[in-house]
């Protein structure tokens, strides 16, 4: 049976995008949270944090390879709604994507300055590098507190912009992404 969508909805590469970022953001938490509960050095806590590399890697790749789909496709027109709500959906969206292209790229940065490796599913693709200890600051400052919190922000105002459009206004516009 064929899926029948409206031209209003997003394509299902897009949708696929969408969705798949989202399970490895959540994967992302997980493992970074897993993580600061195992003993430091321990290999189970290296073994985390290999698959949280591995999970930012592919985050950073789709990020990019969405941006370029969308920037080649376009999307749905928006729905009508006033110009200040159009433009922070704008700016909203816009910020979620460099923040889940900056944050795998500040937890690169992080992990090289701390000279460690970075893995991709156990084959390892960057470093060791010499211990930079200015860097490795800023980065844990920049990929562990505020990129991270900035983009828990931002994905909190997402859901509940969906849900508000979904259940406030039924306007559709959740549905145009599942």
């Amino acid at each position: 049976m064929t899926e029948r969508r409206s031209i209003d909805s997003y394509n299902r590469a897009a949708r696929l995008f969408h969705w798949s970022i989202a399970a490895l953001m959540a994967g992302m938490y997980l493992t970074d949270w897993t993580r600061s509960a195992l003993e430091r050095n321990s290999p189970e806590r290296s073994f985390v944090l290999a698959t949280h590399m591995s999970l930012g890697v592919l985050v950073f790749i789709l990020t990019l390879v969405r941006v370029v789909w969308r920037l080649r496709r376009g999307a749905p027109a928006p729905l009508p709604a006033p110009g200040l709500f159009r433009l922070g959906s704008k700016l909203g969206h816009v910020a979620l994507y460099l923040a889940t292209l900056f944050l795998p790229v500040t937890g690169a940065l992080r992990a090289l300055a701390g000279g460690k490796q970075i893995y991709f599913f156990g084959l390892p693709l960057v470093g060791p590098l010499d211990r930079d200890e200015a860097v490795l600051g800023a980065t844990q400052v920049l990929h562990g507190d505020l990129l991270m919190n900035l983009l828990l922000a931002l994905i909190g105002v997402h859901v509940l912009a969906a849900l508000w459009h979904h259940f406030v206004l039924k306007d559709h516009t959740l549905r145009r992404m599942v």
